[in-house]
């Protein structure tokens, strides 16, 4: 069964703290959900992330990340690796011919929030 602990969510925020500063303008909401998901909103970068500008928030799905954002190296790089921070000791045991589903905990990633929109600061 999915789940992951408060300690391992700190962890992965103060790593992305180190990796993205807020010097260089980037800002993140990471919080735990239902003890089973991580939920991680990048609120604030000095680049845009967004594929499409014009919206205020995205949602990403880390399992597209080659094939969606192939187009936009910049942001595909940034992407992949807030992923792979949030995926630190996790794994996934799940095997769909026998319909069985086993993984560590799951991940919701997003640039930008539905009541916070994403912003762009250099």
């Amino acid at each position: 069964m999915a789940y992951i602990t408060t300690e391992s969510v700190k962890e992965m925020r103060n790593q992305l703290k180190e990796l993205f500063p807020l010097k260089q303008g980037w800002k993140f909401s990471v919080t735990r959900e239902h003890y089973s998901s991580v939920r991680c909103c990048i609120l604030q970068a000095p680049v845009e992330l967004r594929q499409d500008a014009s919206k205020e928030y995205e949602s990403v799905n880390h399992f597209w990340l080659d094939s969606h954002y192939k187009d936009f190296p910049a942001i595909q790089e940034v992407l992949k690796k807030v992923a792979s921070v949030l995926n630190q000791n996790n794994y996934n045991n799940s095997d769909l011919m026998t319909d069985y589903h086993d993984v560590g905990h799951y991940i919701t990633l997003k640039v930008g929030d539905w009541d916070k929109p994403f912003t762009i600061k250099a």
